[in-house]
């Protein structure tokens, strides 16, 4: 009977003790992690390929923002036209025979006046006659002055400036450092062929005085002088042509003068 009781006792303790192993054993293998062998003939090994090389890129030369390509800006060109008629071709009028869009007299006795000239198509050509009231060229003695008369020599000067920079673009006048043409002077006499010894008289006009300037732009003209009258006149390239005003009121080519034609 004592040894029933030992037995049973004993058998409560085993199951009790092999309950608390299995609890211990779940508990480790929920928190431990799961290791898998892989057999060594399964592994797949991974061999690094060579990249291909990649071609260097081609570099073109980028054009400069900084430099651009303008059209030119050139000097309008003096004579336009050549000296002599083509044949079949439409003569055309001296550029000085154009109509004036400016003309006024100025009687200078020691003092000035200004013109501000605003030139949109080149060039500028400041024609102007001078009339001194004493004319030293022909009557030289009217110029020499005497004991009672002071010495009454004309002179005039046109200075042409920029009117942004006041630079001197051109000048010109009458007298002092000047010529003494006024412009006007119509001179004869006779000339002598050189394979005869016959003489034949001539005439010459050398036509107004002028100063060109080939360029636009605005400029300020300064007339200043004593003892004369001038008479200016401004031309520019925006001038009417009389050619042309004659060509639209006729309706066709007028037939040409010797006296406005080039040579």
């Amino acid at each position: 009977m004592a040894v029933l009781i030992v037995l049973t006792g004993c058998s409560g303790c085993i199951k009790i003790a092999q309950g608390s192993l299995s609890k211990e054993a779940s508990f480790t293998l929920e928190n431990s992690p799961v290791v898998t062998n892989t057999p060594a003939s399964s592994e797949t090994v991974t061999v690094p390929m060579t990249p291909t090389p990649t071609p260097a890129p081609v570099l073109t030369p980028v054009k400069s923002e900084i430099v651009k390509e303008v059209t030119p800006y050139t000097t309008p060109n003096p004579y336009p036209i050549l000296h002599g008629v083509r044949i079949n071709s439409t003569p055309q009028y001296r550029f000085l025979s154009r109509t004036p869009e400016f003309t006024k007299t100025y009687t200078l006795s020691g003092n000035a006046y200004g013109l501000l000239v605003n030139v949109v198509e080149g060039p500028l050509y400041i024609k102007y006659i001078v009339d001194p009231k004493y004319d030293c060229l022909k009557d030289p003695d009217s110029c020499r002055g005497t004991m009672t008369v002071p010495v009454n020599r004309p002179y005039m000067t046109i200075t042409v400036r920029d009117n942004q920079t006041r630079q001197i673009v051109a000048q010109d006048g009458y007298a002092r450092e000047f010529s003494s043409d006024t412009g006007k002077y119509t001179f004869t006499g006779t000339a002598t062929h050189d394979d005869s010894s016959a003489t034949e008289p001539y005439t010459s006009e050398p036509g107004p005085r002028y100063i060109p300037v080939y360029k636009e732009g605005q400029f300020q003209v300064t007339i200043e002088g004593n003892y004369l009258d001038v008479t200016v006149e401004i031309i520019t390239g925006s001038s009417p042509d009389p050619l042309e005003d004659t060509e639209n009121a006729a309706g066709g080519v007028p037939a040409s003068s010797s006296n406005d034609w080039d040579d």
